[in-house]
């Protein structure tokens, strides 16, 4: 009894480096340029707005991982607004790309800054996308994605939900191996 446990035991220390051989990027982190389609509250019209996007993820195995995303944008009309969201993400991870989808829930918080004051709101959000990551190098990569944002946001009489389409464009650094 006593050899067929010291065997067994023996036997898993062995397979434990070939378990350990999948290599992945565990923590990565993102800067980059984002596009949002909204509202221009200066308008009241659809546009785009630009702004500035970090993602940072934290992948649990080589498929999935877990993700908090921030976004600056300008809105119009001394409005900004700063959306979080964290969620989950499924990638697929090729040689020379890295295919992905996400889904996430969070918080938008609205700003607007006037020369007659001050005001501020948050709702509830959702956002839905896909993108791809090209590798560079072991260490960096090229990030370029689409996602769908839902902001639970009046903007009319009738409205309760504010969508938009974001793209976004940067530099994805890989923080742990």
């Amino acid at each position: 009894m006593v050899r067929t446990v010291v065997a067994a035991c023996f036997v898993l220390l062995l397979a434990i480096p070939a378990l350990a051989q999948e290599d992945y990027p565990k923590i990565q982190t993102s800067m980059g340029y984002a596009n949002l389609s909204f509202i221009d509250f200066g308008t009241g019209n659809t546009g785009r707005h630009s702004g500035f996007a970090n993602q940072t993820g934290f992948n649990l195995t080589k498929t999935w991982g877990l993700e908090n995303y921030m976004g600056i944008y300008s809105l119009g009309s001394g409005v900004t607004l700063i959306s979080d969201f964290f969620g989950g993400k499924a990638t697929y991870r090729a040689a020379k790309v890295a295919p992905y989808a996400l889904a996430g829930i969070g918080v938008g918080y609205f700003t607007q800054s006037t020369s007659y004051g001050y005001g501020a709101t948050s709702s509830f959000a959702t956002r839905v996308g896909a993108g791809v990551d090209v590798p560079i190098n072991d260490s960096m990569a090229i990030k370029f994605e689409v996602s769908r944002m839902g902001f639970h946001l009046q903007t009319t009489a009738s409205s309760s939900w504010t969508n938009g389409t974001n793209f976004s464009a940067g530099i994805v650094f890989t923080l742990a191996q």
